[in-house]
């Protein structure tokens, strides 16, 4: 009985609906084939740009939007979808009033009248367009750092300026996509400070020219101050260069980017790229260029030592063996997925080649990465190098705590101090403190870089030594090198950890609303119901799979397993409504599983549930001259799902193998099948999902062999073990969810098995 006041299970059904729609955001639409009307609803119309544009109400009105170069291309994959009468998934763009375009993805599925013929469409449309387009960007910018990788070695294996130059040419084209690369470094023109500029010329090498220190043009600037320019184009050009703007526009550069080349005395230098067009430079952009700068500041100084004496000789050679430390940093924090894996990889293979002891990374919790007070405490990840007490006494700090590293991680500033007395210094009347941890950690040279993500200070990196040590202009590159990598390393595993807490959290969602579904099974007099359901391993694959047993009025015993296509919170959702029309339609109803599998099937059409999904119907009959004689008859229809398995009371297996039926909400004027077999004493019925049977690398006739092999050598077994069996042999990493029930049939003229448990029987059935 339905309460007076309870909802519609239509209206009930179609509020479902709009709520899973509205949350992913999707636009329906329905298509006569016979007619060429269209439904659709205001998001599609929206998403087509045609909100405010009059409907003829047929199909032809999408065509007024949809890109003219992808009409073409998605009419002939509607044509062959209708074709085939199968599914249609197209992504094309449609071109908005104000011009701009949009990227749609569009999935739909023909149905067929009971004569086969095509005869409607039915879909959804999802706006993609900043998803493609995030997806393109986080591609490029994989791309570009691996290619960065290659870079730095190719610096490493530099012998000369005009390699340099030839290695930054061609990387500012490959990674930037820029028109034109220069290095501009200081110089003396008789006497009085200039700039050398070196470009890369086809087939001449190096073109060298001089130019006045105090040219107006950023790479001048950045060459002589040290301050880093993003120009995204000319008529965007502070003011400070519109002198030399001409210049400039002769040259056929419109943006440009300028980072200073730094040594341990100070700016000798800068690295200019240029662009024909604008140029956006996002922050992620900024910071790889900054990268690049301090890769080439690196290369141009080693290859300068290498013609010094023999102390010059010896720095090279140390620098060379720092840029294939650089390569291989960067090649082993692409395999870290922790930050204590970044830390053990910068302090084991990075900044030991500095003569370092120990290093820490010290992290800003709590805020958006925001302002320099952001986060009310700093967390501190330090090596073994240091003892436990200072381990404990640095593990959470404030952000105004006196240690170099907690200044670089506030401020943005670095540090590179030659002893303690320079950490002394840095933060008067608090001497103290600093002299403290210094004495009980051991150190006394120092450096503290700090790690910025997007533009924004995140962290910083310090090191320690033993001993007083003067940062030479090679190390403090190097360390800015790994600085810069450690950072994007953490921002790669920071953002996992966040998508895994929000597959986690999905995951968790859709279980608990697929186990609050999945009740106890009746126990009906000599028959004993077992049921198990295992979750799939993997977070992102949440599953519509289902299983369900209840008694009707007429004391018949149903079993069902369903499984909704789809792995995502709408396929858990759907579940959940197939489960509860399917139970009230063979509860109200009493038919036999064919007719309450169409009955299904045309609920799900009439209410709009929008799902597809594969089920298996099965029901133990018994009329009272039956009972008297001990017998019973299993009865069942497929709508496309996995065979059932019977063990016989000898232990043989079969699968309950017919021609299934369609799945359901495919076609529900089609007629389904029903098929029985008699249900003898002592007989063992195994109904699952897929994720029972199907492996990785095996078929599927495969798992169904090992399935029945493996319930004949347990037929002697209780159900409850097993099902218990099966799992263990599937072991805890299935790759979807698994539901299982089993039935054992006991005979009537014996007193029901203790390890068949209570009787649980909700029907007033005889027994």
């Amino acid at each position: 009985m339905t309460a007076p006041d309870a909802v519609p299970d239509h209206d009930l059904a179609r509020a479902r609906l709009e709520v899973a729609t509205e949350a992913a955001q999707l636009g329906l639409w329905e298509w006569d084939l016979t007619t060429d009307a269209l439904q659709w609803d205001a998001r599609s119309r929206a998403m087509y740009g045609q909100s405010d544009m009059p409907l003829s109400g047929l199909v032809r009105d999408i065509d007024r939007t949809i890109h003219p170069d992808d009409q073409a291309p998605l009419a002939a994959l509607l044509e062959r979808a209708i074709e085939r009468k199968g599914t249609l998934e197209a992504e094309f763009r449609t071109v908005q009033p104000d011009g701009s375009e949009r990227v749609l993805y569009a999935r739909g599925q023909v149905l067929v009248d009971a004569r086969g013929d095509a005869v409607r469409m039915v879909g959804t449309n999802a706006d993609v367009t900043e998803l493609r387009a995030a997806q393109r960007q986080a591609a490029q910018d994989a791309e570009r750092l691996g290619r960065l990788v290659d870079v730095a070695r190719a610096l490493g294996d530099a012998a000369s300026e005009q390699d340099v130059l030839r290695v930054v040419d061609e990387a500012a084209t490959s990674v930037f996509g820029a028109s034109v690369a220069a290095l501009v470094l200081q110089a003396l023109h008789e006497g009085r400070p200039a700039l050398r500029t070196l470009t890369a010329s086809p087939g001449a090498g190096a073109t060298a020219a001089e130019l006045p220190a105090d040219a107006p043009l950023p790479a001048a600037h950045a060459a002589t101050t040290g301050t880093s320019w993003f120009v995204p184009a000319r008529d965007e050009a502070p003011e400070a260069f519109t002198a030399g703007l001409q210049a400039w526009a002769a040259s056929g550069t419109d943006a440009v980017g300028c980072v200073p080349l730094v040594s341990d005395t100070g700016v000798f230098g800068a690295l200019s790229v240029g662009f024909p067009g604008p140029q956006r430079w996002r922050p992620a952009d900024q910071q790889l260029l900054t990268t690049f700068g301090a890769l080439t500041s690196q290369a141009l100084r080693r290859i300068w030592a290498r013609a010094a004496e023999l102390r010059a000789l010896h720095a090279a050679r140390r620098s060379a063996a720092q840029q294939t430390a650089l390569v291989a940093l960067a090649q082993s924090l692409e395999l870290a997925e922790s930050e204590e894996e970044v830390l053990a990889v910068v302090s084991g293979g990075g900044v030991s080649l500095l003569g370092a002891r120990g290093a820490v990374l010290c992290l800003r919790d709590g805020g958006e990465h925001g302002g320099e007070q952001d986060g009310a405490v700093l967390r501190a990840l330090t090596t073994s190098f240091f003892a436990d007490t200072v381990q404990a006494d640095v593990a959470e700090l404030p952000v105004d705590f006196p240690l170099p590293m907690v200044d670089a991680a506030s401020s943005g500033r670095a540090h590179f101090l030659r002893d303690r007395d320079a950490a002394l210094r840095l933060f008067p009347g608090r001497e103290q403190v600093v002299a403290e941890l210094y004495e009980a950690a051991g150190t006394h040279a120092s450096a503290a870089l700090p790690l910025t993500d997007a533009g924004a200070v995140v962290g910083s990196l310090a090191v320690a030594l033993d001993g007083d040590h003067v940062w030479t202009e090679d190390e403090r590159a190097l360390l800015q090198a790994f600085t810069s990598l450690t950072a994007t390393a953490l921002s790669r595993i920071h953002a996992q950890q966040a998508e895994r807490a929000a597959g986690a959290a999905v995951r968790r969602f859709s279980e608990t609303l697929q186990r609050s579904l999945l009740t106890r099974p009746p126990e009906p007099d000599h028959l004993h119901l077992a049921v198990r359901y295992l979750p799939a391993a993997t977070e992102a694959q949440v599953g519509g799979d289902w299983y369900d047993a209840f008694m009707v009025g007429d004391g018949a015993t149903s079993i069902v397993v369903g499984d909704v296509t789809g792995h995502d919170r709408d396929a858990a959702a759907a579940m959940g409504q197939l489960r509860n029309l399917l139970r009230g339609i063979a509860h109200v109803s009493g038919a036999e599983p064919a007719q309450v599998l169409g009955s299904l099937d045309a609920a799900v059409r009439d209410l709009d549930v929008g799902a597809m999904a594969t089920v298996v119907l099965l029901k133990v009959e018994q009329t009272p001259a039956m009972r008297a004689r001990g017998e019973r008859l299993l009865r069942w229809s497929n709508a496309g799902h996995p065979p059932p398995l019977l063990v016989g009371p000898d232990g043989r297996a079969r699968y309950l193998e017919s021609d299934p039926d369609l799945l359901i909400g495919l076609a529900p004027e089609v007629p389904r099948t029903e098929h029985a077999v008699p249900l003898e004493a002592g007989s063992t019925l195994i109904v699952f999902t897929d994720g029972l049977v199907e492996r990785r690398g095996a078929s599927l006739e495969q798992g169904l062999d090992w399935l029945a092999r493996t319930v004949e050598a347990l037929h002697d077994r209780t159900v409850e073990e097993i099902c218990d069996e099966l799992l263990t042999q599937v072991g805890g990493r299935v790759e979807d969810d698994v539901a299982i029930v089993a039935l054992r049939a006991y005979p009537e003229d014996e007193p029901r098995p203790a390890e068949a448990g209570p009787v649980i029987s909700p029907v007033g059935a005889p027994g």
